[in-house]
């Protein structure tokens, strides 16, 4: 999936997941355990910060070459050398 696929999906989820739990408090009783975190994933909903589209492609990871050991025996990677 690219981003505008997963803002799309977000941008439907939300007042999806919003309609579920409206509906599930107006039909049932909820163990005040349940309702706190109910209620707490409703806050983290509204509290998520909005979905950005990326302005240019991520720059990919360098590769490593090969893995040596330094003085104290410890792993030490060795990465390819990237053209700039």
């Amino acid at each position: 999936m690219d981003d505008t696929q997963i803002a799309a999906l977000a941008k439907g989820m939300v007042p999806f997941v919003r309609q579920c739990v409206a509906d599930a408090f107006g039909k049932a009783t909820v163990p005040p355990e349940l309702a706190a975190q109910v209620a707490s994933a409703v806050r983290l909903l509204h509290e998520s910060p909005p979905i950005t589209q990326r302005s240019e492609p991520p720059r990919p990871s360098p590769k490593v070459a090969r893995i040596e050991r330094d003085d104290d025996g410890n792993f030490v990677p060795v990465y390819e050398e990237t053209a700039a």
